[in-house]
């Protein structure tokens, strides 16, 4: 049953990406590239995602090999790292653009990163208290 939901979300995920790619073919968006972009990309998502399930459900060996990756506490902790390490890039990034922005006179531009820093911070400030909880 489980599988089956699976394959349901990633055919979603493909019926929706050809529906908003037909909209932008459409023209019913003033930039159609944008939604091109985005149809594009979760086409693409559901794509891959499909074929990689077919995979797993042909091959029992490579199924019980991700099944025991996805578990492995070494792997949890290179995503934990990798996850903080995108996270951290990610505030520098954001934080020089803001600052170059502005002072080049880039107004919209520079606010826009300076509050995706803060939504992060906001997000971070509050997963990890809810976490603290938790655990």
């Amino acid at each position: 049953m489980k599988h089956m939901k699976s394959f349901m979300i990633y055919i979603l995920e493909i019926l929706a990406g050809i529906v908003i790619n037909g909209l932008a073919f459409l023209g019913l968006a003033e930039d159609p590239s944008v939604l091109t972009g985005i149809g594009s990309g979760i086409l693409a998502v559901g794509l891959v995602q499909l074929f990689r399930a077919i995979r797993l459900e042909r091959d029992p060996k490579l199924k019980k090999r991700f099944e025991t990756a996805a578990k492995d506490e070494r792997y949890a902790f290179i995503s934990m790292k990798a996850k903080e390490a995108a996270f951290a890039i990610y505030m520098i990034i954001a934080g020089v653009l803001c600052m170059a922005w502005l002072i080049l006179g880039y107004k919209e531009e520079g606010m826009l990163a300076a509050m995706s820093i803060c939504l992060l911070v906001i997000l971070y400030t509050i997963m990890f208290r809810i976490l603290a909880k938790k655990y």
